[in-house]
């Protein structure tokens, strides 16, 4: 495997909201690489996968992309993980978006993993898996975590918008499965928010009202979102998306 990324080093030396140094253990203190957050370009790496080499921004070029890490071929809860983003290709595709794993063991071994995966699901597995020997891509982008396990990486997850830019990160302990249905919605709502400008409330699900800026004329509203806006609170309006554009995903 090669890959090139860019990035800085910098000491990790946090201060407390008064500027004071917060007391960090010592065992806890190191000098860190660059780790990704909200908002940065994610860097362009090549691996190897089961659908041979590939360039990431060049594979991803266009869509939107989940990209994830998990510990390994043939163990039980990343074979429902996988299991269930196949099961949700056509609402991966109605969102515009790919998906990648990435892992520590190698290409065979994925390969007939995926394919117990297929027969015990009945789905394809429609997404590549890439290899990522001795963890070195998952080391850059923050998915080792020592305390978690020593060899395997944990369930990080990255999703990516077509601007190559980071948007959403979720981390999970190895032993607990992701909700691939809250992955499409993340993405579904980061759609939602470009399209139009509106904020989603927690627990949002995509027939349910969107929260809007208090100063937005209601003519705009009323022309992107299809209905009128309702102030609820005097710093809470909200608006429902009437509109059937808004409502991509297949369920």
């Amino acid at each position: 495997m090669k890959g090139w990324f860019s990035m800085t080093m910098q000491f990790f030396a946090p201060r407390g909201a008064d500027g004071s140094p917060m007391r960090i253990p010592q065992s806890f203190r190191r000098t860190v690489k660059w780790l990704p957050q909200i908002g940065d370009i994610f860097p362009r790496f090549v691996v190897d996968s089961t659908h041979g080499l590939l360039d990431f921004w060049d594979w991803a070029d266009g869509h939107w992309v989940l990209l994830f890490s998990h510990p390994a071929a043939n163990t039980p809860v990343c074979t429902t993980e996988l299991g269930s983003i196949a099961a949700n290709r056509a609402d991966f595709e109605a969102l515009g978006a790919k998906a990648l794993g990435l892992t520590v063991s190698s290409i065979d071994e994925q390969v007939a993993w995926h394919k117990d995966i297929e027969d015990f699901y009945g789905e394809p597995i429609w997404f590549p898996t890439a290899h990522d020997p001795e963890g070195a891509v998952s080391e850059v982008l923050g998915m080792n975590h020592a305390k978690e396990h020593t060899e395997w990486p944990i369930r990080k997850s990255f999703i990516i918008d077509p601007q190559m830019r980071i948007r959403m990160i979720f981390e999970y302990p190895i032993f607990i499965g992701r909700s691939i249905e809250e992955t499409l919605r993340v993405i579904e709502a980061l759609q939602l928010r470009d399209n139009t400008g509106a904020a989603t409330p927690g627990d949002w699900l995509d027939d349910d009202p969107v929260i809007i800026a208090d100063d937005r004329c209601e003519l705009e509203v009323v022309r992107t979102f299809g209905s009128v806006s309702k102030m609820l609170l005097p710093y809470l309006r909200v608006v429902r998306t009437d509109d059937k554009r808004f409502r991509m995903r297949t369920r």
